[in-house]
């Protein structure tokens, strides 16, 4: 059976988050500038021999930009989530909630969204296969289908 594959990468999305369980210095506020690369498959492609239309993607592009354009993520369980709201309400940050803020827990979120819509959108031709999110350079995390 035939598996056709396509990728595409996001870039571009200054955001802020920390790592309260962490005894080293990423339990402080920090930033990096995010970015996410998808890999697609479908048994089948579209009329145009597409696995998923890139130009299609514009709900993807616009849940990205909410989540992680110039926001501070915090994880659910963060200690300090009601000053975080508050600030948030106060309009000097905003707040976005993830069960867990680190690379591995934003993989696992973004997939999983990515997923639905890519379904959705092509009444179930194609999916997500995998997600890498990269925090910088040198730093990622990636879920995958096995």
């Amino acid at each position: 059976m035939k598996i056709y594959r396509s990728t595409k990468r996001f870039t571009g999305f200054p955001c802020t988050h920390r790592q309260w369980r962490a005894e080293s210095h990423c339990r402080f506020v920090h930033g990096y500038s995010r970015e996410f690369y998808f890999e697609f498959a479908a048994k089948e492609r579209t009329p145009e021999g597409w696995v998923v239309d890139f130009g299609g993607l514009k709900e993807v592009k616009a849940w990205l930009e909410e989540m992680f354009d110039h926001t501070f993520l915090a994880s659910s369980d963060d200690p300090f989530l009601e000053d975080f709201k508050k600030l948030d309400q106060a309009g000097v940050i905003q707040l976005r909630l993830l069960p867990n803020v680190g690379m591995e827990g934003t993989a696992e979120f973004v997939f999983s969204k990515v997923d639905e819509m890519v379904k959705k959108s092509t009444k179930g031709r194609a999916w997500v296969t995998k997600v890498e999110v990269r925090e910088n350079e040198k730093n990622s995390a990636w879920l995958a289908l096995e």
